[in-house]
């Protein structure tokens, strides 16, 4: 914010046309209130890995990046060795927080379901910090576990 400020100040001191003053301030205070009170912009895509379970590659696909405080949408994607898609699963995403001394422990589970190719669930991150989210895929009786780790601001 400092370093703005200077910017600013450089600026207009080598002008003196007091109407460019009148026209550049609204704008930056525009501008930085876009980028402080829209939350959608500090967003950029999605947040994406890819881990080995088993005989399976299970990617996933969380629509925030990074993860935030509230309801995240997590897309799952299951292949099998040759490259295709498993529809067949039970999918069982279990999201939690290490634990730490003095606090409950926070341990959530939730079904995914099979739709437009993916597997898709909601997980509602209740605090900020590392999470971590271990994708349980059983198929045939046997399953398969794929851990990732998340930052949730």
């Amino acid at each position: 914010m400092k370093m703005l400020y200077i910017v600013i100040m450089i600026y207009f001191r080598s002008y003196t046309n007091k109407s460019l003053w009148k026209i550049f301030v609204p704008v930056i205070l525009l501008v930085l209130l876009n980028f402080y009170f829209i939350p959608g912009i500090a967003h950029a895509g999605v947040f994406a890995a890819s881990r080995k379970a088993g005989p399976y590659l299970v990617g996933i696909q969380i629509d925030k990046n990074p993860p935030i405080i509230g309801e995240n949408n997590i897309e799952i994607e299951i292949k099998d060795a040759m490259g295709r898609i498993i529809s067949d699963a039970s999918v069982m995403v279990n999201y939690y927080m290490p634990p730490m001394p003095r606090m409950v422990p926070m341990n959530y589970r939730t079904y995914a379901t099979f739709r437009g190719g993916r597997y898709r669930t909601s997980m509602n991150l209740i605090m900020e910090g590392p999470w971590y989210i271990a994708v349980k895929v059983n198929l045939a009786g046997k399953t398969s576990t794929a851990k990732f780790h998340i930052d949730v601001r």
